[in-house]
């Protein structure tokens, strides 16, 4: 999946899994490919990551629940946020743990 897909689609993923991106990119932007997994299914000595990241490299970046979170709060913000807008509220939580506030 692309990180743009998970975004709009983020009410239909299983709350239980947890987004994962290539190691070290943070500049995540809508095009980054990301894997979405059960968080339970770990791989032992693996910093708890799921051996389809591992194969991938990739890291935990955040649980799917948050990833809803954010979106639900940027819906209630704008009635049909663009996928950029999404980008950027997502930017904004990982950067500052916190939803991004928009101004009416």
């Amino acid at each position: 999946m692309l990180l743009g897909e998970v975004l709009r689609t983020a009410e239909d993923l299983p709350w239980t899994h947890a987004l994962y991106a290539p190691a070290g990119r943070w500049q995540l932007d809508e095009s980054t490919p990301v894997l979405v997994w059960d968080v339970d299914d770990v791989v032992d000595g693996a910093a708890d990551l799921p051996a389809e990241a591992v194969a991938l490299g990739y890291d935990y970046v955040l649980a799917i629940d948050d990833v809803q979170s954010i979106v639900a709060n940027a819906r209630a913000q704008r009635v049909n946020p663009t996928t950029a807008e999404l980008l950027l509220a997502f930017r904004h939580y990982l950067a500052c743990d916190a939803f991004i506030v928009w101004e009416p």
